[in-house]
């Protein structure tokens, strides 16, 4: 009888020793949702309170949690979303403002709280995670804080228009590669067949992925011809000028111009003005974001509409998701959600004309 009564408790002794061997590593929801062949979304609306699962079920939620070490704090069973910026001038560009006002706007409807930090240091993001839900990361990152997240118990969404080959985490986006396809498919129907695609300064990831669409679809079409100009900065109409008097030279002459951003458009559309050429009936241009500044030119300008606050809405729903509060994601990998823009036509842009504007070009050449 006694040999009988030892054994159940020897397999008890063993079972206790292996869950506080779990206890000294860090559990996350997802482990408890292992350890008892059942959802993470049930295991977190259990742990947190809420309803959607039985009073049975959320007991034993409860207990394997509590044996196996889970600290709901350290977890992120807060109200705290982390908004990670790389600097301080990352998070003042425009799009990116937009892009946190989205974030702002849905966190607080679903009672959470926002919170902004500029980190380059990728060893200061664990030391923030006690009482947040998770992070979004917002902008270029270094490789090193994407690593760090990538292994963070806490989820993470990424808003940026591009992450390392098949990350381990959610990024939103935006659809730029269409985006190129559908201003030159327009601008085709417009009849323009010279145009010129502007980057401003060189090297932005979204910039190329428009170029990259645009040159694809402008190269489908035999009589169409596609150059590129890059600026030293997207105010330096000197660039431009440059640009454009040497192209007039060589016989190239554009009907229309397809610019990196709006700030680059305008920049486009005010030189060419200054040139003497008219905006559209010389040269359409059509911009990229649909800031604000689009509409305080004249001409008002031609521009892809882009979903930045959009972007930022749907981060903290997937951001939520992942953390439990919703069974949209659960069981998925993770995800590339590309926010689809639209273009709105306004006066800078219209139907190509037929006709030589390098006698309106001040300051070309004397030859041309």
């Amino acid at each position: 009888m006694t040999l009988q009564k030892a054994q159940p408790n020897k397999n008890k002794n063993n079972e206790r020793m292996c869950l506080r061997a779990r206890a000294m590593k860090r559990v996350t929801i997802q482990q408890i949702a292992d350890h008892l062949g059942i959802s993470k979304f049930a295991v977190s609306r259990a742990l947190s309170g809420k309803p959607g699962v039985s009073e049975p079920t959320r007991h034993l939620i409860v207990d394997t949690a509590a044996a196996l070490g889970y600290n709901a704090r350290r977890q992120g069973a807060g109200q705290n979303i982390e908004v990670i910026f790389k600097n301080r001038a990352t998070a003042s560009r425009e799009l990116w403002v937009d892009v946190q006002n989205g974030i702002d706007h849905e966190a607080t409807a679903h009672g959470c709280v926002m919170s902004v930090r500029w980190l380059d240091d990728p060893a200061e993001l664990p030391r923030i995670e006690n009482g947040a839900i998770g992070y979004i990361l917002v902008g270029p990152q270094t490789p090193a804080m994407l690593e760090t997240a990538l292994s963070s118990a806490l989820p993470a969404v990424v808003v940026n228009h591009i992450v390392p080959p098949l990350w381990q985490k959610d990024q939103v986006s935006a659809a730029d590669v269409e985006a190129g396809v559908y201003v030159a498919h327009h601008l085709q129907s417009l009849g323009h067949r010279r145009v010129v695609y502007a980057h401003g300064r060189l090297g932005y990831p979204g910039r190329l992925a428009r170029l990259a669409g645009f040159a694809d679809a402008i190269a489908e079409v035999e009589d169409m011809e596609l150059r590129e100009i890059g600026f030293s900065d997207d105010r330096a109409a000197g660039d431009l000028r440059e640009a454009v008097t040497a192209m007039a030279a060589a016989g190239f002459e554009p009907t229309a111009f397809f610019c990196g951003s709006d700030i680059v458009a305008v920049t486009v559309v005010s030189e060419l003005m200054r040139l003497g050429l008219r905006i559209p009936e010389d040269v359409s241009v059509v911009g990229h974001a649909d800031y604000a500044i689009a509409t305080q030119i004249s001409p008002q300008l031609t521009t892809v509409h882009m979903p930045h606050r959009e972007m930022g809405i749907a981060a903290v729903r997937v951001l939520l998701s992942r953390a439990g509060q919703s069974p949209f994601m659960n069981e998925l990998p993770p995800q590339r959600i590309n926010l689809v823009p639209h273009l709105v036509e306004r006066q800078s842009s219209g139907p190509a004309s037929h006709e030589s504007w390098r006698h309106r070009l001040r300051g070309a050449p004397s030859s041309a």
